[in-house]
This record gives C-alpha cells, sequence and structure tokens, in this order.
C-alpha cells in the first residue's frame, strides 16, 4: 500500500500498521508531510489533541496539499476552516468534514461528508470516488451532519446489540449459540437488503412479514408494548446531542 502515508505516535503503531500491509509509517507529522505531502491529508485525531497538530506543522506545510479531510468528531468545518488560516495554511486546500463507520473495513460503510464553501467539484468528485470503495457516501448539508453522524456512524453498535439480543431469545428456545447468531445476522442483513433493494418503506415490508395472527405481530406487538421504536430514537438523539456538544 505505498499510495497511502500514516503518521502515529509511537514505533509499536508503526510495526502494527507495517504488519497490515502499510509501508509508509511514520512517528511525527512532519516528517509524514515532508515525505509524502503531495496527497490528500486525513486528519484522524481526537478533536482535542487537533492544534497540537497544527502546532507541529508550519504554514509550508500544506502547498501542495490539494484538500485536507477531517474525520474529528463536533469540529464542524467553518471552526477548521478559521484553524488553518490562521495557521496561514493556503486559501485552495479544501476542507472536507467526513464521518463513517466502522462497517467500512468490510466495505459496507455509510459514509456522509459535507466541505467547506466554494469547493471545487472535482475535489467533491474525488471523495465520493474514494469513500464509494467503502461502501456508500453521501454529501450531507452540515446542519444534519450531527443526526447524520448518530445513524451512520453509532447504528451499528445498536445493531449489534439487536443481534445479540435475538441470538440470546435463539438459545432460549433451544438453539446452540452460534447457530442463533447466523441465524439472527442472516435476518438482519436480509432485512437491510430488501430495504435497500426494492425501496418500500420499512413499514410496508414489515407488514407484508405480519400474517393476520401469526406469531410476527405477535413479537411485534411485545417490541411496541416494550418501547423498542422509541428506544432507537432516543438513542439516536442522544447521540446527535453527544455530538453536538450538548451533553
Amino acid at each position: 500500500m505505498d499510495d497511502v502515508a500514516i503518521s502515529v505516535k509511537t514505533k509499536s503503531s508503526v510495526e502494527r500498521w507495517k504488519r497490515m500491509g502499510y509501508t509508509n509509517v511514520c512517528t511525527t507529522n512532519t516528517d509524514l508531510i515532508k515525505t509524502h505531502g503531495r496527497g490528500i491529508v486525513f486528519l484522524v485525531v481526537k478533536p482535542h489533541v487537533r492544534m497540537a497538530v497544527f502546532k507541529e506543522l508550519d504554514s509550508n506545510s500544506f502547498v501542495d496539499t490539494p484538500l485536507i479531510v477531517s474525520v474529528m468528531n463536533g469540529v464542524d468545518v467553518n471552526t477548521l476552516e478559521s484553524e488553518v488560516s490562521l495557521k496561514g495554511y493556503p486559501s485552495n486546500c479544501g476542507l472536507v468534514r467526513l464521518m463513517t463507520n466502522l462497517s467500512t473495513s468490510v466495505c459496507a460503510g455509510a459514509s456522509v461528508f459535507c466541505t467547506s464553501s466554494f469547493l471545487q467539484q472535482k475535489k467533491i468528485d474525488v471523495i465520493m470516488c474514494l469513500m464509494q470503495y467503502t461502501g456508500i457516501c453521501l454529501k450531507i448539508d452540515e446542519n444534519a451532519f450531527n443526526a447524520a453522524t448518530a445513524i451512520a456512524g453509532c447504528a451499528p453498535a445498536f445493531i449489534f446489540l439487536a443481534i445479540e439480543a435475538l441470538a440470546d431469545g435463539g438459545v432460549l428456545g433451544g438453539i446452540d449459540r452460534s447457530t442463533s447468531i447466523k441465524l439472527a445476522t442472516q435476518a438482519v442483513m436480509g432485512a437491510a437488503k430488501m430495504v435497500a433493494n426494492l425501496k418500500k418503506h420499512p413499514a410496508v415490508l414489515k407488514d407484508e412479514v405480519c400474517s393476520a395472527g401469526g406469531s410476527t405481530i405477535y413479537g411485534v406487538k411485545e417490541l411496541e408494548k416494550k418501547g423498542f421504536r422509541s428506544a432507537l430514537i432516543e438513542a439516536v438523539h442522544t447521540s446527535t446531542q453527544r455530538s453536538s456538544g450538548l451533553i
């Protein structure tokens, strides 16, 4: 993977990335930019350490960089743009705010991004092209970014919980754990694929499964009684507030 260069903090991290096939791994951002600074720069750090990263680099660091992509939660484009401008970085260096999720590791991710004003379409196309290799990628308005992050970024954890709980139900019914997980996983994947491919509203598909007086509608009744739908709504809402810094 010679086209990708990475900066990490420790030598142990260097070795870990190299074991995964990445040959260009540095322990300082200065070395990274000096040696490989002609490509797209991804800022993948915790928000509270970003100024230390900027401090480490001077105004000449991004002269040959066409695009800076931030994957920092809660840092909006205007904030990043002003911080970059204060450092004297070139005005033609476009800024993108990106959030993706764990499922990109299996090329089934959901990524969203927004951009600085007047970013050239060809640079937007580059981001779309890069991220579509990892799943779907959507450009959205920044005022919806935190909510989109809660759905795309946090929802995999919610679904993992659901799969685990479905498997627990299977175990309770006498199925072994391994088989229960396989069945629950396939049921979730199949349902998601139907929504994606058939373009039907989830409620319509749910009604197609629920035959009159059948076991499914009894299960749905129990989920409604226990607040399943409301719990998911509140989970997304709370995650959105957290991303917005409100809690």
